[in-house]
Order: structure tokens, then sequence, then C-alpha cells
């Protein structure tokens, strides 16, 4: 020990300071990686924040698209204890409509709240999301989405383009708000109404007149006589005021209810460590179950408001009702099965399906 005393002695002064430098470092990094590695130490882990991109603005509290969106991400940092953060981003800032799907497969956004028909020009599998008259309830589209292959389907299809679904949001039913009462298929004869995509294949077997314009648009359209007849979810009655411009509503409603999608980015999916990515899935299924009430609930305050507001319900019979589920069959279904082996599926279990009941 002493010779070894009497050989650091000799060392150089530099050579002394350098020496006790590497020392210290070494002492105070070893424990530390340890430390966070495990979990450990000051219990400060840096959240991993995912960025979500709306279509749509902030949502009343309570409606199922506020479910869908700002209480998934409530859930998802409380269930991780934090370690995940969503932030979301209204109106499309991130990206716009038609470039959200691209932005979302190449991560450039993490998640994505759009409905699926949204991106039917790249991905025409989504078109299922505008099926008229394909399911009467949210159990029954539910059912669809969760135990048959309607759903396997489209996630393959989403996978193909670097697109996992998270969760189905419903936006309450959809049905015709118009001019004068829809009651049966010819009444919608010599209509205007706003449509686009293979919905103007159904509107032009019965007669109807066609146009396009932005949702945003519908009141003003309405008020001017542009167009006589939008399918819109009846809530809008309220949000929108439409109420003001329509005098008769339909029911039960052409989507009901109509359905969108939360969707990840594979490449931010697959960075993820599986034990958070199976609380996000827990969380995402949880989601669905507590927006079908929800989604029930803003159907009839829709309905209930335009009453209150002097709009005719107008209910449609279960002959009727059945007539306009043939058009739609002859039409939206038959094109949209005519698009590939997976499509021509994917309507068969619609159809398989088309009485089920809970």
């Amino acid at each position: 020990m002493k010779d070894l005393l009497k050989d650091f002695k000799k060392l150089p002064a530099i050579a002394i300071l350098m020496l006790l430098a590497v020392l210290m470092l070494a002492a105070c990094g070893g424990g530390g990686e340890k430390a966070n590695s495990d979990g450990a130490g000051d219990g400060k882990e840096e959240p991993i924040k995912l960025r979500l991109n709306s279509q749509i603005p902030p949502s009343v509290e309570g409606s199922p698209t506020y479910i869908a969106q700002e209480v998934f991400a409530d859930m998802v940092k409380e269930r991780t204890n934090g370690r995940v953060e969503i932030e979301i981003f209204y109106n499309n800032q991130l990206a716009g409509q038609a470039e959200s799907l691209d932005a979302l497969a190449r991560g450039t956004i993490d998640l994505q709240f759009s409905p699926p028909v949204a991106w039917a020009d790249k991905i025409p599998e989504g078109n299922w999301s505008s099926m008229p008259y394909a399911w009467k309830s949210e159990e029954h589209v539910l059912h669809l989405l969760r135990e048959t292959e309607l759903g396997e389907l489209y996630d393959e299809a989403l996978a193909e383009y670097g697109v996992k679904t998270l969760h189905y949001y419903f936006s309450a039913g959809a049905g015709y708000l118009s001019k004068s009462p829809i009651e049966k298929p010819e009444d919608l004869k010599g209509k205007v109404v706003n449509s686009l995509g293979l919905a103007n294949e159904f509107y032009k077997a019965t007669g109807s007149g066609l146009a396009s314009i932005p949702f945003a648009d519908y009141y003003e359209g309405l008020l001017r006589g542009t167009i006589d007849v939008v399918m819109f979810p009846y809530y809008s009655l309220e949000t929108m005021k439409l109420s003001e411009v329509v005098d008769y509503i339909s029911v039960p409603g052409v989507n009901n209810p109509s359905v969108g999608i939360v969707a990840v980015s594979l490449k931010t999916w697959e960075k993820l460590p599986k034990d958070l990515q199976e609380i996000i899935q827990e969380v995402s299924l949880e989601i669905e179950q507590l927006g079908a009430p929800a989604s029930k609930a803003f159907t009839e305050r829709g309905i209930e408001y335009g009453k209150e507001q002097g709009v005719e319900v107008v209910e449609i019979s279960d002959e009727d009702y059945q007539k306009f589920v043939e058009i739609s069959k002859e039409t939206y279904w038959k094109k949209f099965a005519e698009v590939s082996d997976r499509t021509k599926r994917m309507v068969e279990v619609v159809e398989e399906n088309l009485d089920w009941e809970e």
C-alpha cells in the first residue's frame, strides 16, 4: 500500500486531477442509469406525448364525441400513471382532412379522429361506415365491428396503409332533415339532396337531384333553397341551428348511428412498450361502451329539441323502411361490393347480420 501511495505521489498534478475526475464521474453515473432503467430514483419519467388531430371543434361535455376524445385522453393518462399524455388539436390543426391519412401513416401525427368514409378515396373499405340502412343501433354496429369479420377486414385495409384502429365512436343518429316530409323513397324524387361518393348512386335511384356543399354551409343552403334535404345528425338541429331552416325530420335514421374512428399511426404504436399498448387498448374498448349510451342520448336530445322548435317528426313505417333498405342494396351496397373481394365480403357480413337483435 505504501508503494502504491508512493507511486501515486510521483504522478504529475494534472494527471492526478484527471484520474480523480474520472473516478467521481464513474461513482455518480453508475447508480443513476440503473435507477432510471428500473423506474426508481426521483420517480420523474418524461411522459410519452401523443398528438391527436381532430376534424371537429371541442365537443360538448358528455357528448359521444367528447367521450371519444377528451375522456379517452384523460383515461389514458390516468391508467398509465402519467406515462402517456394525449394532446388534442381541434379543427384539423395538424393536417387537413384530405392529408390526415398520409400524415398518420408517416407518423407526422400520432392519432386521428375521423369518419372512415373521409379516407375512402385511398382506403375504399372505409365506405362501410356510410352504408345506408345497414344497422339499427349502437349495439348492432358494435356487434358488426367487434364480433364479425367486418371490423377485421377494415383493420386489414388500415394496416396495409400503416394505420391501426384504436376505437370507434358514435355520433348519434343521422337522418333526413328536410323542407318537406320524407316518409318513403318516392318523397325524395325531385328534391335536391346533399350527397357525395357512393351515396350518389342511392339518391339517383330515388330521382333526387344532387348537390355537394360543405357541412358548414348547410344552414345557408337550406335557407336559400340551394338544397332541400340533408342527411345529418339530429343534434345539428340544435348545435348548427338547422331547426330554423328545416320543417321535418325523418326517423329512424339512415345511419343509426353515424360511426367514426380514432386511429393510431403504426409507426407510433410500434414504438410504445407492450404494457402501454395493452392499457391503451383496454381503455379504447371501454370508451366504445361509454360512447354507446351517450350516442343514444344525443339522438333523443336532437329529436326532442327539434320538436320544441316546431320541427315535425316523420316516422317511417317498417314497410317503407324496407323499401329504403332494398334501394340501398341495389345501389350503394352493390357498388361497394364491386370494389374488391374484401369489400364484397364486408357487404355479405352486413347482410348476414341485418336482422341482428341484442
